[in-house]
């Protein structure tokens, strides 16, 4: 079995957790059951922004052969 280090266990469950507020993000835009969506939109932006920052690392970093 593999080592799996507890830094890719908390990255994994904070992705996880992003894409659920996303998900509940993009529900309550779609159905209009909020009088105002800037906390949506906000969360959209922000998870945006994790994702882009994230992905940039990810590429930035050498990998070890």
């Amino acid at each position: 079995m593999k080592n799996i280090s507890r830094r890719k266990i908390i990255l994994t469950a904070v992705i996880f957790l992003i894409l659920l507020l996303d998900w509940a993000a993009l529900d309550d835009i779609t159905t209009g059951n909020e009088p105002d969506y800037y906390g949506e939109y906000a969360v959209l932006i922000l998870s945006a922004v994790f994702f882009v920052i994230y992905f940039l690392w990810k590429s930035t970093r050498k990998k070890a052969v």
